[in-house]
């Protein structure tokens, strides 16, 4: 920047300085936009700016093309100019097309002058916040944002977006961004430079002791990529991990993840956790989840937590198998049991350290004693060990031999109780009195769980006993549809179970009240269960409210709250997977079908394609159900063949269905029928042959399917009919203007029936057939409104056709460097998704020059390649125009 001739030091204000930095967002391509217009758009901005600034009290330290530096010696008055100065860019009558957006940064810091300019940390501070905006928004460091929060004027607000790490800065800085009436308040995220990625759940307390055992994980993590802790239930493993992950996450560049397997009984589950954890948008479709999970950290450095992994301990070679893809990345179990794999270095965890019986200030000072003060002063605050009950205290922690869960549940009696009397009240929870045949320490814990359970009205311990049948949890919903015959105000005993440490209220998506029991605690519920002789009546019920669920949810997936309601599934998915898995041991078919049916359209939106064939393979074939739940598995299993590119394997499942529904009578449910089996053999018909017989049924069905929707009035039906007619009239009949006037008209169907889903497979098609007939304008258009409408989903079976579109397009509009960056991206996704639909659909972009795209050359493999590591987000970002390439490859910015 240059200095201005106003600027001399003595006018410069001094102390406690505001200092706002501007720029103009993608000045470079507003240059060549304007072109010859661009001297006199600069003076009209540079005139706006100046006089916002110096209208406000503030003083232009420098100038530097079209960015400004400004300081005043009011916080306030820099607010009052930068508001000046949006609004009046915003009214300006700027040439069509070239109004500059101002990104603006304000920091409040030590006015330090050197010469004519000021100098310090804080000019730099000013200047990455600035630089952290996008064009027309304006932030603020949380000291400016103190200063001016109580003095704001009418018309604006402040909007905390939380602490960033900025470049050049070791600490993270607290941002806010002032809102403006009448100006855009939505930006995209922050340019921040981010911690490392990072999903460690937050601790419900905060950790207690164990220096000696985390110094002891970190040097063992140095030196042996796999460390096991093991320990029986109740020792603190998770807690430790936990710990030990936040304290040395820093080191892995590519971040720390929790991996909680306690609601998993299934090893091959096991990489789509661990994919999941790994914040996949899409897990796998029809690849095995466990050459994708390989292929996903073969690239990572990062640090893996495998908690509860004894119920999967036949999984273990897959950890061994992680150890040789990703040689960079440690990976911190805990267990019952080790692995017993090559890689693998044991840590035994011993009960936190006891009071010395003989020297009374020391034993105050043991991990136990503290723990216990910790978790007591939790629920009375004037609690302090005193000599009165020091002894008590010091024998209570040692009859508890030590651990962790077992003190932490007897600590919350100290509500209700003196130490003292708790320590006479102790013998339930003494070693020996859980089951005989459990280790010593194991029988502690069930003893201590059995005090806190045993002190419970009976009804609360019926409750108790019915939560264990919910893996990872569950909202209130649900635990009233289990629960609501139990003898009990559910929200009083809810409320008891968390009191005793029996049970935890997690925070959860759509501001609904979540529950879930630690995994020991978990254990002893399901004994109790079982002891109680109702196990079985209760897991039905379970399923009963997970099958009336999941078919409510179902009913929302495909509407414009679709996000929402994926999420929902996301978060009982491992309700989902115990009910199925208890209905098919117990022959419960018909709840079976349902459940799996309801279910298939969130295992294919969230990339669960895999899982999802398998599991509706197995319900398709128990014996016995309802015909008609039968079809409705049979078109979900269609479907899933489908969305894996399997097309002729969808035909069967589908004629099957077809054919059930017909006995039926019901209309609705026999034109969907026909929808799908018409839909089946018209594609499958591209690869085994199209032939007049093949034309007269399919366009038999959809002339009947489409009567059967009119009669009806359903205009989501006849949404589809005509959807599945244009991909007809394509296939079987090459007329690509018909086939665009149809997929036109499909749109205007699901927009009457409020189908986004629909809306944006109708786009998908007239974009591709726009191009193929010349349009690539049009095309552009209809692709980017349709993912619009699908990324915030994170649809990835969609998305992954869009990019491929995307590239095509672009190839066919010479950018080659955009199309391979693209292509590579859709490679990327298509196999980590398994979405191979994207192999049958790209048949469709023949003729848009992909095929000429050669991204093995030497100038376009590097970006191919970067596209490749690409997340969901990113590349649809780029494919949007809103990202610049990071990797001096500027390609379509």
């Amino acid at each position: 920047m240059t200095s201005t001739a106003a600027t001399s030091r003595r006018r410069l204000p001094t102390g406690t300085v505001t200092f706002l930095f501007t720029d103009v967002e993608g000045s470079t391509r507003l240059v060549e936009a304007a072109g010859e217009q661009w001297p006199a758009l600069l003076a009209e901005h540079d005139r706006l700016l100046r006089e916002a600034i110096t209208g406000s009290g503030g003083t232009v330290v420098k100038t530097e093309g079209d960015g400004f530096f400004a300081a005043f010696a009011s916080a306030i008055d820099a607010v009052a100019a930068v508001v000046t100065a949006q609004r009046a860019i915003g009214d300006h009558d700027w040439p069509e097309g070239l109004a500059p957006k101002v990104r603006m940064g304000l920091h409040t810091g030590l006015g330090l002058l050197g010469g004519d300019d000021y100098i310090g940390l804080d000019v730099h501070r000013a200047a990455r916040i600035m630089g952290a905006a996008h064009g027309g928004q304006v932030v603020l460091s949380a000291s400016t944002a103190a200063l001016v929060e109580h003095e704001l004027p009418d018309g604006i607000t402040l909007r905390d977006l939380g602490r960033h790490h900025l470049r050049d800065l070791s600490q993270a800085e607290g941002i806010f961004q002032l809102d403006i009436a009448g100006a855009s308040t939505r930006f995209p995220a922050l340019r921040s430079v981010e911690a490392p990625p990072s999903n460690l759940p937050e601790p419900v307390t905060h950790f207690v002791g164990r220096r000696r055992e985390r110094a002891r994980v970190r040097e063992l993590l140095e030196s042996s990529h796999v460390v096991t802790v093991t320990g029986t239930g109740g020792t603190g493993k998770t807690r430790l991990a936990l710990q030990v992950g936040a304290e040395v996450g820093g080191r892995f560049r590519d971040g720390v993840f929790f991996v909680d397997l306690a609601p998993v009984d299934d090893p091959d589950v096991v990489p789509s956790q661990v994919l999941r954890a790994l914040g996949e948008e899409a897990l796998p479709g029809n690849r095995p989840p466990r050459d994708a999970l390989l292929d996903r950290v073969s690239d990572l450095e990062v640090l893996l937590i495998l908690d509860n992994f004894e119920q999967v301990i036949a999984a273990a070679p897959l950890v061994a198998a992680l150890v040789s893809a990703a040689p960079r990345s440690r990976f911190l179990v805990t267990s019952r049991g080790p692995l017993r794999i090559a890689a693998e270095q044991e840590m035994p965890l011993e009960p936190m350290d006891l009071p010395d019986r003989h020297d009374r200030e020391l034993a105050t000072q043991a991990d136990a004693v503290a723990l216990f003060v910790d978790r007591a002063l939790a629920v009375r605050p004037d609690f302090a060990v005193t000599p009165e009950n020091a002894d008590a205290v010091s024998e209570l922690v040692r009859g508890l031999d030590g651990l962790p869960l077992a003190i932490e549940l007897v600590a919350s009696r100290v509500r209700l109780l003196p130490v003292p009397e708790i320590l006479a009240r102790l013998d339930p929870a003494r070693p020996g009195t859980g089951t005989i045949d459990l280790p010593a320490r194991q029988r502690t814990i069930e003893g201590a769980i059995a005090w806190s359970h045993d002190l419970l009205e009976p009804p609360v311990q019926v409750l108790f006993a019915r939560l264990g049948v919910f893996a990872g949890g569950a909202d209130l919903e649900q635990i009233e549809r289990v629960c609501d015959d139990v003898d009990v105000d559910l929200l009083g005993g809810l409320a008891e179970l968390v009191d005793q440490g029996l049970l935890r209220q997690e925070a959860a998506s759509g501001g609904r009240a979540r529950f879930r029991t630690l995994h020991v605690i978990r254990e002893v519920a399901l004994l109790k269960l079982e002891a109680g002789g109702t196990a079985d009546a209760v897991h039905r019920r379970h399923l009963e409210a997970y099958v009336d669920w999941a078919e409510e949810v179902a009913a929302h997936v495909l509407g414009e709250d679709r996000s929402a309601w994926l999420d929902r599934f996301d978060a009982d998915h491992d309700n989902v997977r115990t009910a199925l898995d208890w209905a098919a041991v117990h022959g419960e078919t018909d709840l079976a079908l349902r459940l799996a049916a309801a279910s298939w359209r969130f295992w294919q939106s969230r990339g669960h394609l895999y899982e999802g064939r398998s599991r509706l393979e197995t319900v398709i074939s128990l014996e016995g159900g309802e015909p008609l739940n039968r079809a409705r598995a049979l078109e979900a299993l269609g479907g899933v063949y489908w969305w894996q590119g399997d097309i002729e394997k969808c035909v069967p499942p589908y004629r099957e269905a077809l054919a059930i529904q017909r006995e039926s009578g019901d209309p609705a449910a026999i034109a969907n029928a026909i929808y799908n089996s018409a839909i089946g053999q018209s594609v499958a018909a591209v690869t085994t042959g199209v032939t007049d017989e093949v034309r007269a049924e399919v366009y038999g069905l959809y002339d009947e399917g489409e009567a059967i929707y009119r009669e009806l009035g359903d205009e989501n039906g006849l949404g589809n009919i005509t959807w599945g007619r244009g991909l007809a009239v394509s296939d079987l009949d090459d007329d690509l203007t018909q086939a665009l006037e149809l997929f036109h008209r499909s749109i205007d169907h699901y927009r009457s029936a409020g189908n986004e889903f629909g809306m944006g497979w109708g786009m998908f098609e007239v974009a591709i057939f726009s191009a193929r007939l010349g349009d690539l304008e049009t095309a552009w258009d209809y692709l980017e409104e349709g993912l619009e409408l699908f990324a915030p989903h994170r649809d990835v079976s969609a998305v992954v056709l869009f990019l491929s579109l995307a590239a095509a397009l672009a190839q066919a509009a010479d950018d080659e460097e955009r199309a391979a960056r693209l292509a590579g991206a859709v490679h990327g996704l298509r196999n980590s998704s398994g979405a191979k639909i994207v192999d049958h659909e790209i048949t469709r972009i023949r003729g848009l020059a992909l095929e000429q795209l050669d991204p093995s050359r030497d100038d376009l493999e590097p970006i191919y390649r970067a596209g490749m590591a690409m997340d969901l987000s990113q590349a649809v970002a780029f494919a949007l125009g809103r990202s610049v390439p990071t990797d001096g490859h500027d390609d379509g910015e």
